[in-house]
Formats: structure tokens, sequence, C-alpha cells
């Protein structure tokens, strides 16, 4: 007995390492949609970690797409699981994922349902976080990631549309190509309708929804970053204008974020508008902490690595959250950016010309102070060196405090 124990633990250590890394597995499920997978699992990934689908684009492999996207350089530093769907040349001869033909758009069937598969694979050979499993991907592969995303609420908490369309935007190739290039719109309300008639059955929260677009585009339009606003703000049920607009985000003047929140004020809408780019994800080759991809044919330099910043809006790269304490607060709105270790300040100054906000810590410490002027307007700071706590954020006119507003960093 102690012999068959022994040999079971050597092969439990053996099999244990082989399933480290880059792999392709065969036996995910039926499989209806005949796709390949593959899965990146990082060494020393710990019990219950999050899991990432990534979708390449069209005439792309599954380790393109990797090497592009640098998804697996983000699962070494942040520990999550990466899976790799690959489409087949006997299912689309452009190597396109299927988002526009019903029989792969709709829950528990063809394309869709094999990367379900893929997902409940992982879940049941390794310890993955239910609540954190996400999916990105360019193109076709964004198409796709719409789908999961609808067709799958119960199982996707989150979602990255890099180049893509809103979900059942078409039911056959033709219609696809004019969605490509932006001809179809509908209202908010019938976007809402085709996600919420994908599971009718669904009562819970609906996947937060990051979209990265080139201005550029001409496979698909930019028109479409529109319509798959009006899509998830309506099944959000949130306003499809902007809480917060930065026209140059992280001081980059091709990079437009908008920020689109609920009622909580949390971030349920996020749009990144990537000018002087093309048909393409947009990446920052380099060795710092936001910087990383390759660039090729569907990867270009623009100094802004979308795959950690969609990592970032998923919650599984390093930064911070924020909550507002209860408390008065008629002319200061104060929001974590999704995207980085800053905040946003919301401020109306109505009555006075000039005034000052100032942070400050627990010890009565001054963390942070600005100028602002009447009107409305937005600004945001840099919390990267402040350390976890509370915050008192306060309206200064005339060398008084006429409102306060508390927050909690936590990282």
């Amino acid at each position: 007995m102690k012999i068959i124990l022994f040999f079971q633990a050597i092969l439990f250590l053996i099999s244990g390492y082989a399933v480290a890394g880059w792999q392709q597995v065969t036996n995910f499920g039926s499989n209806p949609g005949n796709l390949n997978m593959f899965l990146y699992v990082p060494d020393g990934i710990p019990g219950n970690a999050p899991m990432v689908v990534a979708l390449h684009g069209c005439t792309q492999t599954a380790a393109q797409f990797r090497d592009n996207s640098g998804w697996n350089d983000l699962a070494d530093k942040y520990k999550f699981y990466v899976i790799y769907p690959e489409q087949k040349a006997t299912n689309n001869s452009y190597y396109c994922f299927n988002w526009f033909l019903p029989s792969d758009q709709n829950r528990d069937s063809g394309e869709a349902l094999s990367i379900l598969q893929m997902v409940d694979y992982v879940k049941s050979n390794y310890s993955v976080n239910n609540s954190k499993v996400f999916t990105t991907g360019l193109s076709a592969g964004a198409g796709m990631t719409a789908v999961l995303l609808a067709a799958y609420p119960d199982v996707f908490s989150g979602g990255a549309i890099m180049s893509g369309v809103a979900y059942k935007a078409a039911s056959d190739a033709a219609t696809a190509s004019n969605a490509m290039y932006g001809l179809v719109t509908k209202t908010p309300t019938e976007w809402k309708n085709l996600v919420t008639g994908a599971y009718p059955a669904y009562t819970g929260t609906y996947p937060r929804v990051a979209v990265f677009h080139g201005l550029y585009d001409n496979v698909v339009y930019p028109a479409n970053v529109t319509e798959l606003v009006k899509q998830w703000t309506a099944v959000h049920n949130i306003s499809q204008t902007p809480y917060a607009t930065i026209s140059a985000f992280l001081s980059n003047p091709d990079i437009e974020q908008a920020v689109y929140t609920n009622a909580g004020n949390d971030t349920v809408v996020l749009t990144y508008r990537i000018n002087n780019m093309g048909h393409a994800i947009a990446v920052d080759p380099g060795t710092g902490i936001m910087q990383g991809g390759t660039i090729g044919t569907y990867a270009i330099d623009k100094n802004f690595y979308s795959s950690y910043w969609a990592a970032k809006f998923f919650g599984i790269a390093d930064g911070f959250s924020m909550v507002n304490e209860p408390g008065q607060s008629e002319n200061i709105s104060i929001f974590p950016n999704p995207a980085g270790e800053k905040i946003h300040i919301n401020y109306m100054l109505k009555n006075y010309s000039q005034a000052k906000l100032i942070f400050k810590n627990t010890l009565g410490e001054e963390v942070f102070q600005c100028s602002i002027n009447q009107g409305m307007s937005i600004l945001e700071t840099d919390t990267q060196k402040w350390p976890a706590g509370l915050y008192q954020c306060s309206l200064v006119i005339n060398n008084m405090i006429v409102e306060t507003q508390k927050v909690v960093l936590t990282k």
C-alpha cells in the first residue's frame, strides 16, 4: 500500500509540473465549434486565481496573439490563467471566429460553447476564482468577446473589446460586412434587448465592458464604438453620457479615455479611442510597469499597453480601489480612474472665482493641494505614493473649509 501511495505521489508531482507553462489541450469537451485550445499556466500560481480568455483576430494564430498582446507576461507577473482559443481553416478560411453566425453566437452552441468548455476545463483541473473570469479579443476575437459577455453573463465578470462590434450586429457574412463598416445602428433599447435575450433567465449583474478602438481603423470602423457604448450602457441602465472624459490619458495626446459609471460610482463601461491607429491593438514595448506587448501586423506601438489597461480594468493587475465615506457634498465628487493609480475630482465652484482643494491624511498632514477656478471641471492627481487609508478632501474658500469629502484608498 505504501508503495502504491508513493507512486501516486510521484505521478501527482509529475503531472503538476507538466501542466505549468504553454500547452495545447485537446480533451476539453465535445467542442461543437471545432476550435483549438491553448492554455498558459504561470509558475507559482496560487489557488483561487483569476482567468482571462484571449481571442486572436483574423489571419492570426493563438501564438501570434499571445506574443503581440503580452498576456502571458502579465500572467507571469500577476498570476492568472490565460486561455487562447484558436480558429481552424475548416471553420473560416481567414481564421476569423464566426461571431456573426447564429450557430456560433448563441448560448450553448457552436464556437461559444466550445470556449465555455475550455473555461470549464480549467475550472475543473485548476483552482480558479469564479468571480474573476474575463475575456478579451481583437477584431473577430473582439466580436466573439461580445458574444461571450452576452451569452454567458453568469460566467464572465468583464471583457475588453478591441476593434470589435456590438453583440448580434450581424447574422451572416453580408450583415457582418455592414457592421464592420459601421453601417449597423440601433437604439440603446434594441441593442440591450439583444444582450438580455441571449440568456433570458439571467437576473444577475452583467459584465463590465471596456472598448479599445483605433480612430483610423478602416477594417472595423470607429462608429462601432458608439454602438457598443449604446449597447452596454443600456444593459447597465446608465447614461450614454460619460461621467468623465480625459482627452490626453496619461498625457498621451492620442489616447482619449471616457468613463461611464453606475449609481454606485462603479465604472461599468470604459472606452479608449486611440488616434492615429488603424486596425490593431495598442502596445508599448519595454520593461516598465505599464509597458509590454510586441509590434506586429495588428499590434502598433502607441506608448499605450492596452492589455495592461484591460487587466487594470478587470482588477487583476496591481493598483488600488477607492470607496467614498458617507457625508454631505454638493460640489465635490471623487472617484477612482479604473485604469491607473489616479483619482478624478469633479467639482463645481459657483459663487467664487477661485478656491483650493486640499487632501489630508488621518494625521492631518497635507498630501495634495491645487487651486481651482469658477465653473465645473475635472482634475486628476496621482496617488501612487499615497499609503492606503482614509483621506479627506476639503474645498477651501478664503481660508475656510466649506465642504469635505472623505475617501478610503486600498491597495
